[in-house]
């Protein structure tokens, strides 16, 4: 199928800074973009709409969201194909890439110049975190700086590049659905506030050592402050999860990762999908090997950052 090619990137959200929205700004995400899980999305002009390959409702849910915003600037429409997608609702940014994958492909067939930001606004994304929209745009570690009064979209505020020998192994577990679409905006409604003496333990630790941390290369102090963010920004959730983690083999899994060599380790949004820091690759598989011999019952890999966001390839 010739056209355009978008190849995404998955992403992991290590937390936010403020739930408790006080200075008028709600949220703020911390994450990653990845190397693996990823979306591949070709399309070509045509004289209707087709759509086929994997999740192909999703697909044609923001498919027509792109012409009913943009049909006033087209004169044609799209055979698009999928032929990768990231798990859906597991914690890794299904949504947001194929959302901006679809929308960036269908924008490229028709000569449209369309950032991220924008089409996921179009797109019905990035209602809490720009970290999906910033990943696919440039990838690495990315903060944003939350939504003014909970609503709109987050600003990027902060960009670095990843050390490419800090591999992240990512764990998915099989576990009950997790919160998505109106049950997760239900779930966020009903998160209980935490203290602002909370909230400002985050910030510094992100400030003052996870950010640092980063700049200097310092694994083990990036992990450090990684994880605490989780334990934190895991109280504030264990209201709507029963606990800390999504499930009970997630916690377990979180502390055998840790204490077998991982630097630091957390659980993305809602999960299910934990993860471990560990530096380099053949660490990253001593790790990988022995969390598949402690359970059966989840998906286990190990992929590095992205810092290029994603592939818009022609031809």
């Amino acid at each position: 199928m010739g056209g355009i090619r978008v190849e995404s990137v998955g992403r992991l959200h290590l937390g936010l800074m403020d739930l408790h929205g006080g200075l008028e700004r709600k949220f703020g995400g911390i994450g990653v973009a990845l190397e693996r899980p990823r979306v591949v999305v070709e399309a070509g002009q045509a004289d209707e709409l087709v759509v086929e390959g994997a999740d192909e409702e999703r697909t044609w849910e923001f498919a027509e969201r792109f012409y009913a915003n943009f049909s006033n600037r087209v004169d044609s429409k799209a055979h698009l194909r999928v032929r990768e997608v990231i798990p859906p609702h597991v914690g890794l940014g299904s949504g947001t890439q194929l959302a901006l994958s679809v929308g960036t492909a269908l924008a490229k067939v028709h000569c449209l110049d369309l950032g991220a930001i924008e089409l996921s606004k179009a797109l019905g994304r990035g209602r809490r975190s720009s970290i999906g929209a910033g990943a696919f745009e440039s990838g690495g570690f990315l903060v944003d700086g939350g939504c003014r009064d909970g609503t709109g979209t987050p600003p990027i505020l902060f960009r670095y590049p990843f050390p490419s020998d800090w591999i992240f192994v990512i764990v998915t577990p099989e576990s009950p659905k997790v919160p998505s679409g109106g049950v997760e905006d239900s779930a966020f409604d009903n998160l209980p506030s935490p203290p602002e003496e909370m909230v400002g333990r985050i910030c510094r630790l992100l400030v003052m050592k996870m950010l640092p941390s980063l700049i200097e290369g310092d694994v083990r102090g990036f992990g450090e402050a990684m994880t605490r963010v989780q334990h934190l920004v895991g109280e504030s959730f264990a209201t709507a999860q029963a606990g800390r983690y999504a499930s009970a083999l997630s916690e377990e899994l979180v502390a055998y990762m840790l204490a077998h060599g991982a630097a630091g380790a957390g659980q993305s949004s809602w999960g299910p999908t934990i993860y471990a820091l560990i530096k380099g690759e053949d660490k990253a598989l001593e790790l990988e090997k022995k969390v598949r011999k402690l359970t059966d019952q989840a998906r286990v890999f190990h992929t590095s950052v992205s810092n290029h966001g994603a592939r818009v390839m022609s031809g």
